[in-house]
């Protein structure tokens, strides 16, 4: 008795699963970070989830802190984090212990430490590594996205140089640093309480000379992400335990995008906080 048209198509389909299933390069899921981190940056003193918003001119290098902690006892040995160039900013120090490369959403840099972050700990990185640039308009200054994953993290899946494949846009060059290391320093900043491996330093353009010595941190309330953002191939789903492995994507914890998107969800907690807290005040006096 001849098979019916759907028994046909199940018979098909089944075989296709278990040839993609048994080829020698299918690939494997793998496994998710093992570490429990979070990457932070400075907030607004007395103002709850209000990050701080970092002055920037043009032609000078971004001073903003990018950090990471430890939500777990257990020490993490070995760290990588990836840094983007978001609008217009731009790499100008390519550090040895970093490599770089172009994603869907522009530039950005992966480096690996070998430090040792402490159980509940936590690290910030010790140097600049982009500038605004000379043409820069307030309206393509936005943020610096950075995420933080453990060593382990690479390893799993063959190695930093392996994973960047993953991230970076088709047919981009992927290049190594050659001006020393970037390293970290003993600076545990504030919990966002967004519990989240990825984050945003937030910049706003501001005309006129740099400041001496330096540029400082206005605190004010955090603008609104751009909407205009792309989609990147692993978004950021807010833990570091979310993963999909080789072909069905990387842990989803990253990506400018969902950095971004990570930050509005912050914003709009503290904007909520500070209207509560002016009916409250109002409500007082």
């Amino acid at each position: 008795m001849a098979a019916r048209p759907h028994h046909r198509l199940a018979l098909a389909v089944t075989t296709v699963l278990v040839v993609l299933t048994a080829a020698p390069g299918a690939a494997a899921a793998a496994p998710p970070d093992p570490a429990l981190l979070e990457a932070v940056t400075e907030q607004v003193e007395d103002e709850l989830y209000s990050k701080v918003v970092y002055d920037v001119h043009r032609g000078e290098e971004v001073v903003a802190p990018i950090g990471v902690i430890s939500v777990q006892k257990a020490p993490v040995r070995g760290l990588v984090a990836q840094v983007e160039a978001y609008g217009d900013v731009e790499f100008t120090h390519r550090y040895s212990n970093c490599w770089y490369t172009t994603g869907p959403d522009g530039p950005m840099a992966w480096c690996e430490f070998d430090a040792t972050l402490p159980g509940y700990g936590g690290l910030t990185l010790a140097t600049t590594m982009l500038t605004v640039k000379r043409d820069a308009v307030p309206e393509r200054i936005w943020g610096i996205p950075f995420r933080w994953q453990s060593k382990s993290w690479a390893d799993a899946r063959g190695g930093l140089r392996k994973t960047i494949d993953f991230f970076k846009s088709p047919g981009a060059a992927v290049t190594r640093g050659t001006e020393g290391k970037v390293g970290l320093q003993n600076r545990a900043l504030p919990m966002a309480d967004i519990r989240a491996n990825g984050n945003s330093a937030l910049l706003k353009l501001v005309d006129g000379p740099a400041p001496s010595p330096s540029p400082t941190p206005s605190a004010s309330s955090s603008p609104t992400p751009p909407a205009t953002a792309t989609a990147s191939p692993s978004p950021t789903g807010g833990t570091a335990g979310a993963d999909g492995g080789e072909g069905g994507g990387l842990p989803v914890t990253g990506g400018s995008t969902a950095v971004v998107a990570g930050a509005g969800v912050a914003l709009l907690l503290g904007g909520l906080a500070a209207v509560l807290a002016t009916r409250r005040r109002r409500g007082l006096s």
